[in-house]
């Protein structure tokens, strides 16, 4: 089996979400508020082995040296899965806010003070709902020195994590795929 270096893994994810219409067009609202003429539809396509793979292999390769693969709930979810299987990283769930019921917790997982954690995400505009999530594992002890986008909408997330000391990698960004 022939080893794919990083771009070539770009170009086949690019090729995996193109066929599978991932960036779709109309008038959508973005988490961040904002409206939008198109959507980048990532939790589709991460129900999907092949483009799963190609996600935790990009990565997982990438993350370096970490204790923890961490996703916000609930379409980063399945990512930090992959991500943490090829790795071998444990797993940490972030819930948008705490449960009011069981343990009542945020972070589903163990998290250890001091633990080094790759946060991954779906999509970015702003970075908002990434940087929600980081603050809370930093909040409980963990250290993010890298977040993983699969796609970035290239709307500021990328300098707002920067302003956060905290470096923001885009697998892919919007101007990758044709969507004009």
């Amino acid at each position: 089996m022939q080893v794919k270096n990083t771009e070539e893994l770009r170009r086949e994810l690019i090729e995996l979400l193109s066929e599978m219409d991932v960036v779709q067009r109309g008038k959508f609202i973005l988490s961040s508020g904002r409206e939008s003429d198109y959507y980048v539809d990532i939790k589709r396509a991460v129900t999907e082995p092949a483009v799963l793979d190609v996600i935790a292999r990009l990565i997982a390769d990438a993350a370096g040296e970490v204790d923890r693969i961490a996703g916000p709930a609930l379409g980063a979810v399945p990512i930090a899965t992959a991500v943490s299987l090829y790795s071998r990283k444990p797993l940490l769930m972030i819930r948008k806010e705490k449960k009011g019921y069981g343990t009542s917790k945020l972070i589903e997982g163990d998290l250890q003070k001091g633990d080094r954690v790759a946060v991954v995400e779906d999509v970015t505009t702003t970075g908002g709902s990434l940087l929600k999530a980081v603050r809370a594992i930093q909040e409980n002890g963990g250290i993010v020195e890298k977040a993983f986008v699969i796609v970035d909408r290239e709307e500021g997330a990328v300098d707002e994590f920067k302003r956060e000391g905290i470096t923001l990698i885009p697998l892919l960004s919007v101007s990758d795929f044709n969507h004009s």
